[in-house]
């Protein structure tokens, strides 16, 4: 059994029961999301797919708690969301969620491995005198440690890529959030962090990836389909399907 898996076989690790989320604006109220009902369990993988503003960055946010919804419960890791303060939620995510964006979201003027430190100071899981260790190990584990005390804008796109996946795994989260994590990367690249993402998979953790990548979406067994706020279709790849894609590629 891995390290997170004493949840395998329990409750849903991600459980959302009739979410909607709607904003207000000057001219009229928007729904981003409408009657969301999805459970996934530990050490699931997890594509969101969906056109442009079908709410898949909304899901994102709420389940890291950076947003609340209107309606509608949210408990992630056994924690309901909602009865959480602002505070108490900046603490649980440093300590549950791993954050990786699109654009990865360095911070251009420290190092690379301040960069991966920088969870660790926040949430004081690890203590001070092994933070800069382990941001070299997570460094290494991701293939860039020789790249360590670079500035992030030093670095290719694939290789910031991974800076930031480092940085997500600095608590060492059970669950990671990907936000169109190979969209800004060539082909080639992508395809390296996405097996980035499949070891980590494939060790324990739970995984939720925006994308709207086919290749992506073929390799990940399970798929959620986003239309208008509302979930429009749930995928559910066989294994050996996923095989026969490997072949032909």
């Amino acid at each position: 059994m891995n390290k997170f898996g004493q949840l395998a076989d329990k409750k849903p690790l991600i459980d959302l029961h009739q979410v909607v989320k709607t904003y207000e604006s000057s001219s009229q109220p928007f729904t981003a999301l409408q009657d969301i009902n999805l459970q996934i369990r530990e050490g699931e993988f997890v594509a969101v797919v969906g056109k442009s503003g079908s709410g898949k960055t909304t899901l994102m946010n709420l389940l890291a708690g950076i947003d609340r919804p209107t309606v509608g419960g949210i408990t992630v890791a056994g924690t309901q969301l909602h009865s959480l303060s602002e505070s108490q939620l900046a603490e649980w995510r440093g300590r549950t969620i791993g954050l990786v964006f699109q654009f990865f979201q360095l911070l251009p003027t420290l190092t690379v491995v301040e960069n991966v430190m920088l969870p660790m100071d926040f949430a004081r899981i690890v203590p001070a005198t092994e933070r800069q260790s382990k941001a070299l190990d997570l460094l290494d584990r991701v293939g860039i440690r020789d790249k360590a005390n670079k500035l992030p804008t030093t670095l290719s796109g694939g290789e910031q890529q991974r800076a930031a996946i480092a940085r997500a795994l600095a608590n060492d989260p059970p669950i990671l959030l990907a936000d169109e994590p190979t969209g800004n990367l060539d082909s080639v690249t992508g395809e390296a962090v996405m097996k980035l993402f499949t070891d980590l998979n494939a060790e324990g953790r739970t995984i939720l990836m925006v994308t709207h990548e086919l290749d992506i979406m073929r390799s990940i067994r399970r798929q959620v389909v986003l239309m208008d706020g509302r979930i429009a279709d749930e995928v559910q790849m066989q294994a050996d399907h996923l095989k026969s894609e490997e072949v032909r590629s």
